[in-house]
């Protein structure tokens, strides 16, 4: 079907009718992919497609409902108001097919009576349909796919031993081959299971060295109105767990694997950053960004600084690798106070695990005194202000301040979410 052509679809044996065009066809295909979604859901990615209000995407599908494009179901939770599902119909699915949208021979219906755990499925959902959203303006093809619906063979298939090492909750992939594995995790499972998970992932990279793997872990927090568990509204310990799982495994030092934590109220943002290829950061725009914080300096006409750049050979003794070097090195004269020091800079990417593992070892080198020249602090630079507020990170960092790249040198500015709470998980 053309951009902005439409057909009229008229339905066996009855009167009756639509028109589909093609948003209408990319609202009903998220709705066969995703199998079944609340109307919330449904309005919120329909208003971004249709750029319409809530109340005209409710009616179109109490259109579609009528004709059996579209069905519904009711999830009903003990103690909260029943919540509308909503499922593509029988005269839906033959749509996707006459467009070839689906190849399928089968409608693949999914019984909200079986949905054994809705927090975690409709909290998959709410991370999938704000991540596509994000996406929107990237110009490049997005497969979104559900882990039984074409992501590995189907179980009446023979499968092959890599092709079942592991099935995330959800896998979206971009038309450039990056790929991003989406576990959602509401603390119900213990981390043994995480433990599990991370040695598939692990495991994976090894069997397919050629690709590149993304694993983005979701904590449950009380973002969603269709929970069946009260969540916290943060969840730092949680977040900081797995990370420290992860980094106690190794898992994160394997060059195609790349792991991130986050509550999921940022993890649209985190994933649409994977997929656009701004995470992991490149170095030459590590190189900008240190180029931007050194020049906002010159704008702040509350601090008088000059900096001068250092070689890291200054500060690192033999024994340190060089992957664990911070970004860059200064020496910095604050001529107000009359005082020279030496500062060192880290780019940071939010919910990362490898961020948290180099900013563990500098912070540990430098309160140990184990590197060679003093340094006054560390400054770990973030993207944006909303990253730096909302990355989670250990409370025992003394020598470290956490700042947006354009304002490292600014007082008063609200740090990561830090947390002591931790139970560092052993081999």
């Amino acid at each position: 079907m053309d951009k902005d052509q439409k057909v009229w679809y008229s339905m066996k044996y009855t009167r009756k009718g639509a028109w589909i065009n093609t948003k209408d066809l990319e609202l009903l295909q998220l709705l066969y992919t995703n199998r079944i979604l609340t109307l919330k859901q449904i309005k919120r990615y329909g208003r971004y497609i249709f750029n319409s209000p809530e109340s005209t995407i409710k009616s179109k599908l109490k259109r579609w409902l009528s004709n059996n494009i579209v069905s519904i179901d009711y999830l009903r939770t003990l103690g909260k108001p029943a919540v509308s599902c909503y499922k593509i119909g029988k005269n839906g699915f033959h749509i996707l097919r006459n467009e070839k949208i689906i190849e399928d021979e089968e409608l693949v219906e999914v019984n909200i009576k079986n949905i054994k755990q809705p927090s975690h499925y409709f909290g998959i959902q709410d991370v999938v349909i704000d991540t596509l959203i994000e996406m929107k303006d990237k110009l490049s093809t997005v497969s979104s796919t559900h882990p039984n619906y074409r992501t590995y063979l189907s179980y009446g298939t023979k499968l092959n031993k890599e092709e079942t090492i592991i099935i995330p909750d959800w896998k979206i992939e971009t038309a450039e081959g990056r790929i991003l594995n989406i576990e959602f995790d509401t603390g119900s499972q213990n981390l043994t299971r995480i433990h599990a998970k991370v040695d598939n992932y692990m495991e994976l990279a090894k069997v397919r060295p050629a690709e590149n793997h993304f694993v983005l872990f979701v904590v449950a927090d009380n973002r969603s109105e269709i929970y069946t568990t009260e969540y916290a509204s943060t969840r730092e310990t949680r977040v900081l767990n797995i990370k420290e799982l992860i980094i106690n495994k190794l898992a994160h030092r394997l060059e195609n694997l790349h792991f991130y934590v986050c509550s999921a109220y940022r993890a649209s943002s985190i994933a649409s950053n994977i997929l656009k290829g701004i995470y992991p950061i490149k170095q030459s725009h590590k190189e900008s960004e240190i180029e931007l914080a050194i020049l906002s300096v010159q704008l702040n006409d509350d601090i008088d600084y000059t900096m001068e750049p250092r070689d890291a050979s200054v500060y690192y003794s033999n024994d340190v690798s060089e992957e664990f070097y911070a970004d860059s090195h200064y020496s910095v004269i604050d001529h107000l106070s009359n005082k020279k020091m030496d500062f060192i800079f880290k780019i940071a990417e939010e919910g990362s695990v490898v961020t948290l593992d180099k900013l563990s070892y500098l912070e540990t080198l430098i309160s140990t005194n184990r590197i060679k020249q003093e340094v006054e602090k560390m400054n770990v630079l973030y993207l944006s202000t909303a990253a730096m507020q909302n990355d989670v990170i250990p409370k025992d960092f003394q020598n470290t301040s956490f700042s947006q790249t354009q304002l490292w040198h600014y007082k008063n500015i609200q740090t990561p979410k830090r947390t002591n709470e931790v139970v560092r998980v052993l081999e």
